[in-house]
């Protein structure tokens, strides 16, 4: 929302054709699951490039923000996000250590145990 109360599909895309209303005029909820803005979420998913889509790591970026996506993939397909690289380092990075949060959750335990395991793992993260 912006300071008018205008209200756009996302901060980044803050342009007359994203507009979706004016607070003033219309409920948030109303603007929400409009037409334009259901369009929106599906136009995010849909124009993902089969790299993306084949990602191990697709349900935590979801290709981030549409704006980001102007590099291509290594087949050549546009669309990819210019931060993929990055963000495939620090997910990889991240991986064994979320695991096995994921395993003490599902097994009780808090996951804030894994504080307690640190040497273990920041030895088999900083090998990586």
């Amino acid at each position: 929302m912006e300071h008018d109360g205008g209200v756009y599909s996302c901060d980044h895309y803050v342009y007359p054709e994203y507009k979706l209303g004016n607070i003033m005029d219309r409920s948030l909820e109303e603007m929400l699951y409009s037409p334009e803005q259901v369009q929106f979420g599906r136009d995010k998913s849909d124009g993902l490039p089969a790299y993306c889509r084949a990602c191990d790591f697709l349900f935590a970026c979801n290709g981030e923000c549409p704006k980001h996506r102007f590099e291509q993939t290594p087949e050549g397909e546009p669309g990819l996000n210019y931060l993929c690289a990055g963000y495939k380092t620090f997910f990889n990075y991240i991986d064994p250590v979320m695991k096995k949060m994921a395993e003490l959750v599902q097994n009780g335990r808090p996951a804030a145990d894994i504080m307690n395991m640190g040497k273990i793992y920041r030895c088999t993260v900083e090998n990586r």
